[in-house]
């Protein structure tokens, strides 16, 4: 019996394969890939400058928008809420 012994065989091929195509994949990529020294790149977004009064500005309407959106949802959620309870009733009271 031999227990194996085609695996140790197997195992050192593995090892060759991946050692070549790790060789290679890394001969691709050796030039022009460092983007750390890369300064002179212009952003796609071009964002506008907030100062102190148009920033105060800004965090009113937001803060408004968000108010007027949460209250949209209580309304639809007291509706609802409203709208399942006369089903409930009704269903519960009405004999057919």
């Amino acid at each position: 019996m031999s227990f194996g012994s085609g695996s140790i065989p197997g195992y050192l091929q593995r090892l060759r394969n991946s050692k070549n195509r790790r060789e290679k994949r890394q001969k691709e990529f050796k030039g022009g890939n460092d983007y750390s020294t890369v300064k002179s790149v212009k952003t796609e977004y071009d964002l506008p400058k907030f100062t102190n009064y148009n920033f105060s500005e800004f965090k009113k309407k937001v803060k408004e928008e968000a108010e007027q959106e949460n209250n949209k949802q209580r309304i639809f959620l007291v509706l609802f809420a409203i709208a399942v309870a006369i089903i409930f009733l009704f269903f519960k009271y009405y004999k057919i």
